[in-house]
């Protein structure tokens, strides 16, 4: 392999490492930070950008999974009633992706990263509290981790699939695995606790994102010269997050969450303007 090359695969390993370790944290499986590094510094097209991230939030989110089982913290029930309209969605997303110009991708993309880092910090210190009200279509879960440690938040069936089919969009759509919508879902509308929420949002992810990925590969958007070394650096990236978060509260959590959200979105911004 020419010099060059391997300082390539190193570089990507490196970039996926650190995406999931961001990923794993929060529960977003690592494509919110790969994204605007393949688009601003490497100039990849939207669609292969979506591809190559989403194969790398694949391998991020099998390693995370794995990880956040052993705590028990991730609601099963949520992630695959997600998965149940997050799959057919994914095969939309995966499409369409083609059919949009980087502008198209980059200003939508960094839209919903704002939004969401704003919501997010304006809502980070909320949690249900015992006896608390809440409308009746909201049925309340109560999920203990191996630790012991008791979650209450609310669920809804119809609510949790409407999110599931946004998250499946989105998460092909722009290659980030679909935890940008299932966490503000999640944490807004349910309550539910953020270490709760980053694991199962990760559990979704991994449902979600393989049909996405097949969609992608099969329209030739999947560069596995890219893809290879950052899904390496997402499985072992996938292991390291999860046990950082459990040392974090979950309004710290949210916290760094907004942050690298926000500047995330700033630079895809300043990629347009400056």
């Amino acid at each position: 392999m020419p010099p060059a090359d391997a300082a390539r695969v190193v570089e990507f390993f490196c970039l996926g490492t650190i995406a999931s370790i961001l990923g794993t944290l929060v529960g977003l499986g690592g494509g919110f930070i790969v994204i605007p590094v393949l688009r601003l510094v490497y100039g990849i097209a939207p669609a292969v950008t979506a591809g190559v991230s989403l194969f790398m939030v694949l391998a991020n989110a099998v390693s995370g999974t794995i990880a956040y089982q052993r705590q028990g913290r991730a609601d099963g029930q949520a992630a695959f009633l997600v998965a149940a309209t997050g799959i057919p969605f994914s095969i939309l997303g995966a499409y369409l992706v083609q059919r949009v110009p980087p502008l198209g991708f980059d200003l939508p993309y960094a839209a919903l990263l704002v939004y969401f880092a704003i919501d997010i910090l304006g809502r980070r210190n909320r949690s249900l509290e015992p006896g608390a009200s809440h409308p009746a279509y909201l049925r309340e879960r109560v999920l203990t981790d191996r630790y012991g440690e008791t979650f209450r938040y609310f669920s809804n069936v119809p609510l949790t699939l409407v999110c599931g089919a946004f998250l499946g969009f989105f998460g092909a759509f722009f290659g980030v695995g679909g935890g940008l919508v299932f966490l503000p879902f999640f944490i807004v509308l349910f309550r539910m606790p953020a270490h709760v929420a980053t694991a199962s949002s990760t559990l979704a992810i991994l449902l979600t994102s393989p049909v996405g990925v097949a969609v992608h590969a099969l329209h030739g958007d999947v560069d596995w010269i890219l893809a290879l070394p950052l899904a390496a650096g997402g499985l072992a990236g996938g292991q390291i997050g999860p046990p950082l978060a459990r040392r974090l509260s979950s309004p710290r959590l949210l916290t760094v969450l907004s942050l690298v959200l926000l500047a995330a979105a700033i630079a895809l911004i300043g990629k347009h303007v400056f």
